[in-house]
């Protein structure tokens, strides 16, 4: 039976950790990835193209920062929200997708907020 191809829509609830997070372990196509934080300071979602769930995952392939969402003393000021699109033909992961939210764009160490993370891709089931 030949892979059905599928787009999917991955949400998940990054915590205040430098927890690694597979995605899928197949070859997919990236299309969107949405990303919202309230912490206080600037948050990294790192992207890997490698599908596995290594904490030791070396450099990502990208990162996208994603800016405070708070004013002095944390106060809410505004949601800080990142959407980037890769357009009608996406962005080629050819070892799968894994993301990691840390506190900088490489390196695991660990973004004291949660973040909200959407992720838009197809692949093979």
């Amino acid at each position: 039976m030949a892979d059905i191809e599928r787009i999917t829509l991955y949400s998940y609830n990054a915590a205040g950790t430098n927890t690694f997070t597979q995605v899928t372990a197949n070859p997919t196509v990236l299309y969107h990835v949405s990303v919202s934080h309230n912490g206080g300071s600037v948050g990294y979602l790192q992207i890997y193209d490698n599908g596995t769930q290594q904490a030791g995952a070396g450099t990502p392939d990208f990162a996208i920062a994603v800016h405070s969402g708070t004013a002095a003393a944390g106060t809410p000021s505004f949601e800080a929200t990142r959407d980037i699109s890769y357009g009608a033909y996406g962005r080629r992961m050819n070892g799968g997708l894994s993301y990691l939210w840390a506190a900088g764009a490489t390196g695991t160490a660990a973004h004291g907020a949660n973040a909200v993370v959407d992720i838009t891709y197809r692949g093979s089931i």
